[in-house]
């Protein structure tokens, strides 16, 4: 049993020098927070501890927190220059690598050493940079917010995150709430809808109206803003300009089809006949019945009335300072009538399901060509309003 008790701590001995082999080459390639990670998993949780993995994560956290106070000193010498956002992200890694560690402090291997770790007071370098990042963040979008209340709406945009990140650092920072409501306002793109009729062709009454009854809920975002009608005193960016550039209504037709459904059941009993013709007897002497199968059919008459209608257009949007036009798209929509009615004669129980279901259908009237061509903006809708809500273009 000794044999194989040592047999199993030197095979668990081996496993390890691999892992163990791979964070000392992490340590000394500079890959300190890898070697890290590794170390401390291995070491959480375990009662005896891995010299080589506590010796390994004393080297990384205390050159990594060498290096990053070196890196954070190098930005600081560049003085009015001086990256604080990045000074900033170097002091709050350092402060989260040293909390990290807290859990397993002190650490102290199965050999009784304790790992020494030169942790670095970090706490009033962090507010430093917390304070000078939010200051020269600030700075940067109170100039883009500058180009932005000048009329460029993508700076203001810009400002708008920016200032976000103003209060990522110090959150209510100066008057950062109110200069992020007024980037946003800046930033908006307001863009006019308008229908012109290029077809020669009459629109009927309410055209228009059906068409452009959209959901703006589905088509305005953050940065982007549809009207309808004009807004007094409002100044537009775009105009989003839909030309009903062909009008098209097909003549009423009326198709008729005429076809037979059959089908095989069972119809009561019939006798069973010997070769001579008369009815079988079985051993008892009694007749031979057996189902008797017949074929039965109805006759189906039904009548298809289609017309169509189609609407076809272009959706071109322009930018109304420069009077570019930044997108063009193809718009075409169909509205179709179609009504089926159908009636029989013969045996109702031969239809089949789907000429039971058109059954009761009557012959309805056509629609007019306006009605049509109403039911063609209906399709038209959500075309358009998709294509809107896709103008990429207008940020």
């Amino acid at each position: 049993m000794k044999s194989i008790a040592h047999f199993l701590l030197f095979f668990a001995a081996l496993m390890l020098l691999p892992a163990c082999g791979n964070i000392d080459k992490l340590v000394e390639s500079g890959d300190y927070e890898a070697a890290i990670e590794r170390a401390q998993r291995n070491l959480t949780g375990r009662q005896k501890k891995n010299p080589r993995y506590v010796l390994a994560l004393e080297e990384a956290v205390n050159r990594a927190n060498e290096q990053d106070v070196q890196r954070a000193e190098d930005l600081k010498r560049r003085g009015p220059s001086t990256d604080w956002t990045a000074a900033f992200r170097i002091y709050d890694n350092l402060n989260r690598r040293q909390i990290a560690l807290r859990p397993l402090l002190p650490l102290v291997d199965k050999d009784g050493r304790q790992a020494q770790f030169r942790f670095v007071r970090v706490q009033p370098l962090l507010t430093e940079a917390r304070e000078k990042a939010a200051a020269q963040t600030y700075a940067e979008a109170e100039a883009l917010l500058a180009e932005g209340r000048r009329g460029n709406k993508s700076a203001a945009r810009q400002a708008y995150s920016v200032f976000q990140q103003v209060n990522y650092y110090m959150a209510g920072y100066r008057d950062t709430p109110q200069l992020i409501r007024e980037a946003e306002d800046l930033g908006v793109v307001f863009v006019i809808l308008q229908v012109e009729n290029r077809s020669r062709a009459y629109l009927p009454a309410g055209f228009e109206r059906e068409l452009l009854n959209l959901r703006h809920v589905n088509m305005d975002s953050q940065w982007r803003r549809f009207h309808l009608q004009p807004v007094a005193g409002q100044a537009y960016d775009y105009r989003a300009l839909l030309s009903i550039n062909g009008i098209d209504v097909t003549p009423e037709r009326v198709s008729e089809r005429i076809y037979t459904d059959e089908k095989e059941i069972t119809d009561g009993e019939e006798y069973v006949l010997d070769e001579n013709g008369n009815v079988a007897k079985d051993s008892l002497g009694n007749d031979i019945t057996r189902p008797r199968q017949i074929i039965i059919a109805a006759d189906v008459v039904e009548v298809l009335q289609t017309k169509n209608s189609i609407v076809s257009g272009s959706l071109e949007i322009s930018n109304l300072y420069t009077g570019q036009v930044v997108e063009r798209r193809q718009l075409n929509a169909e509205g179709i009538f179609e009504n089926y009615a159908s009636t029989f004669q013969g045996d109702r129980r031969a239809l089949s399901n789907a000429t039971r279901s058109r059954l009761g259908n009557s012959p309805l009237p056509f629609p007019t060509d306006e009605e049509m061509i109403l039911m063609a903006a209906e399709q038209l809708k959500p075309i358009l309003q998709n294509e809107l809500a896709g103008s990429l273009s207008l940020l």
